[in-house]
């Protein structure tokens, strides 16, 4: 239904690992809202992937193609996060991380 009522927007989501409970557990995954200009969705999705390499356990991504403009969710273990979030820092740093990116603090994971 909402592909019909907006053409323009693409959506794509990757599962890698199940969600689950994880409070304190460094294997558990931490979803981490973001939002970042782009100019092509597929080279974003591999740009992720290539800044992140093993860190990233799964991802879903929202295109908002008139805009240029893209909301996700990384998912991350929790005992990568730190190293995940330094290189996203170096390698997209127009990415935005956190509760402004999602529009929502519930449940989210902010960076400072």
């Amino acid at each position: 239904m909402l592909m019909k009522s907006c053409p323009s927007m693409g959506l794509h989501r990757v599962y890698l690992l199940p969600l689950g409970e994880s409070d304190g557990d460094p294997t558990g995954l931490v979803l981490v809202p973001f939002t970042t200009p782009y100019a092509d969705g597929q080279s974003l999705r591999a740009r992720l992937q290539a800044v992140l390499g093993q860190q990233l356990r799964g991802y879903s991504l929202a295109l908002d193609v008139p805009r240029h403009t893209a909301k996700g969710t990384l998912y991350i273990l929790r005992r990568d996060l730190e190293s995940a979030k330094r290189c996203l820092a170096s390698g997209l740093p127009q990415l935005e991380i956190g509760c402004a990116a999602s529009g929502s603090c519930a449940g989210a994971l902010s960076c400072h």
